[in-house]
């Protein structure tokens, strides 16, 4: 059970970790986040989630109260004082305690930790059907706490008989899902997923060096909707999913509907990976 996060630099018991009523994450939605998994005690790729997370907050004008190396040492001892092994991370800045309720001041940072989900990388024989829905995120390359629209579209989702769905920009060219990276097999077993207009997903970049190095073709380019039925397989990259089979988007069918031979070579491939950053952890 975590009993700790730690808000502004000083763990807090969880019962007692809040916000002002003033903080512009509240009044306007403005601030950012980033959420990584901790595996063995250790959280997985922290290099890369820090650098990504500093840089949202440039992005946004935000200033961080701490360098990275004090982060670092601060979500090892949150991981300490709750006594876990396993977890979800949470880090959020927001735009602070906003005196007009529009202008950012000083930021708070939170680091939130979790039970470990249970549904992380639970890898499933089944592709899951997803929608696809005409959008276009603002400012994409940064990890904002805004997800109204994907918040929004639960509903559809759930009417549809669906388990997510994937932004069409202008109903033309395939982006990203509102919490992953999309990628689709075609036919000779190349592998191609978008390369601008997403966000640059930790995941994504850890599975697409994984098939390069496995000999697989992987190609970063615009996906256009016309693409899709050429498709053979399509997976789902995140933190919580790992690699997640796609069986069907709207009414076509991928394959048998079933996870594909490439799909599950590259869920081992990323396993392989994460076992091996923890064993160079233990180095």
């Amino acid at each position: 059970m975590i009993k700790y996060y730690n808000i502004n630099g000083q763990q807090t018991p969880v019962e007692n970790a809040y916000l002002h009523v003033s903080d512009l994450s509240i009044l306007r939605g403005y601030g950012i986040f980033d959420y990584f998994l901790a595996r063995e005690g250790h959280p997985l790729f922290l290099d890369d989630y820090l650098n990504r997370f500093y840089r949202s907050a440039q992005e946004l004008y935000l200033e961080i109260p701490f360098d990275k190396a004090t982060l670092r040492q601060q979500i090892y001892a949150l991981l300490a004082a709750n006594e876990v092994q396993q977890a979800g991370i949470r880090l959020v800045l927001t735009g602070g305690y906003s005196p007009d309720g529009y202008t950012p001041v000083s930021p708070n940072l939170l680091i939130m930790m979790y039970d470990l989900p249970a549904s992380a990388w639970e890898f499933s024989a089944q592709g899951i059907k997803i929608i696809t829905h005409p959008f276009q995120r603002e400012l994409p390359e940064v990890k904002t706490i805004n997800y109204s629209t994907g918040i929004r579209m639960l509903k559809t989702i759930k009417e549809r008989g669906a388990t997510d769905l994937i932004y069409v920009e202008h109903g033309e060219w395939i982006r990203e899902s509102a919490r992953s990276n999309f990628f689709l097999v075609l036919k000779d077993d190349r592998i191609v997923t978008a390369d601008e207009k997403i966000l640059w997903g930790i995941t994504r970049r850890q599975v697409i060096d994984a098939a390069r190095e496995a000999g697989y073709v992987v190609e970063e380019r615009p996906i256009h909707v016309s693409e899709l039925a050429e498709a053979k397989e399509a997976f789902f990259t995140s933190t919580i999913k790992g690699v997640m089979a796609i069986g069907q988007i709207d009414e076509l069918v991928l394959g048998d509907g079933n996870i594909g031979k490439v799909t599950k070579a590259l869920q081992d491939l990323f396993v392989e990976k994460v076992k091996g950053y923890l064993a160079g952890i233990g180095d």
